[in-house]
């Protein structure tokens, strides 16, 4: 059941003035914290839902509505596999979700899946055009240098290309 949610952007101080209608694909509750896509590049934010409607009542055209992405917190998909997105890169700003996902052990993934310890796996994971599960013992030393890349930090272990994929798929 698809609702209506009205949310507030608390830490965006251009748009905290306002409200602004979002399509829910799952149940919400006033109060609830999420992460929505805001501007013309979709960059996640967190907001509070102030308002629940109906889909039925429409209380904004569906058409110049964005959907959530998700509820706000850590993303484990499957026991022990950690989703990559929806952690905070800079002051108000959040990593895209479904991009990248580590894990211990090899789990089943619709996706391209890439062992990490292999010599060019964060750079074949970094430059892949479809969602990524990196796995292995390194999956998680590999997840953490990806974010550090989308905080901005230097990193010298990779090509600037798949430094440039990261951040595109992430921030």
């Amino acid at each position: 059941m698809e609702l209506f949610a009205a949310l507030r952007f608390l830490d965006d101080l251009n748009l905290c003035g306002r409200v602004y209608w979002y399509v829910a694909p799952f149940l919400l509750r006033e109060g609830d914290l999420v992460l929505a896509p805001v501007g013309p590049h979709d960059r996640l934010q967190c907001a509070q839902v102030e308002l629940i409607a109906d889909a039925a009542k429409e209380p904004y055209p569906r058409a110049l509505c964005k959907q959530i992405a998700s509820r706000f917190g850590d993303r484990e998909i499957a026991k022990g596999c950690f989703d990559l997105g929806g952690l905070r890169y800079d002051d108000r700003h959040y990593t895209r979700l479904g991009r990248y996902f580590v894990s211990a052990e090899d789990i089943p993934f619709e996706g391209i899946k890439i062992a990490a310890d292999g010599e060019d796996a964060a750079n074949r994971a970094a430059t892949s055009p479809t969602p990524v599960l990196i796995y292995g013992e390194g999956a998680r030393e590999i997840g953490r240098l990806f974010l550090r890349i989308a905080r901005g930090e230097e990193i010298g272990e990779m090509s600037p290309s798949a430094i440039a994929a990261v951040r595109e798929k992430l921030c």
